[in-house]
């Protein structure tokens, strides 16, 4: 079994060709696939574009065809993919958690384990990035901060004061975008 060691509270280990990431000894997710950049953060000039550099921005121009491969038709060793994971969560930690770094369905959950698990870090960062992300305004994180309890978080001034930066246009989609996954979680027992 291959083990990738980040901090004391994470580390990445390869169990039955799967890469799985633990939080204080407790298994907390496993990596299903990456997302493979097709695209540079840096323009012609050499300088970095801003609005490039988050993993949920640009996720629609990241080649997502290792997410529809079964894991037996998976083309990557499992242990090169593993070292991938670990070099992105190294990268992740070094730049103390920017969410921007990691999809926010990873990164949310990561650092909130984190924070609970007392990583100093992940603790000072961790509103900081709730609301930050929130503000850049992409739509699919905000509602993704909203649906899994993020800004119940924050105090409710904090929370407030970010649903008062909103213009019209945004909050409408934002509450259509809540109503659309609000039906897609009705069950009928």
């Amino acid at each position: 079994m291959k083990e990738f060691e980040i901090s004391d509270l994470l580390k990445l280990k390869l169990e039955n060709n799967k890469t799985l990431i633990y939080v204080n000894n407790v298994k907390i997710i496993q990596c299903k696939y990456l997302l493979l950049n097709e695209f540079s953060f840096v323009n012609e000039t050499g300088e970095v574009n801003p609005e490039k550099l988050s993993i949920d921005t640009q996720s629609k121009n990241l080649n997502h065809s290792l997410e529809l491969i079964e894991d037996d038709e998976n083309h990557i060793p499992p242990e090169v993919e593993f070292w991938a994971h670990s070099s992105n969560l190294q990268a992740w930690y070094e730049h103390s958690y920017d969410t921007q770094l990691l999809h926010s369905n990873l990164a949310f959950p990561l650092l909130r384990k984190l924070t609970q698990a007392g990583d100093k870090i992940a603790r000072q960062v961790y509103k900081q990035e709730i609301v930050k992300r929130f503000q850049e305004g992409n739509l699919n994180v905000m509602v993704f901060l909203i649906i899994e309890g993020y800004l119940d978080e924050l105090s409710i001034e904090e929370s407030d004061d970010l649903y008062h930066e909103l213009d019209f246009e945004t909050y409408k989609e934002i509450q259509k975008r809540l109503r659309k996954s609000m039906k897609k979680d009705i069950f009928l027992v």
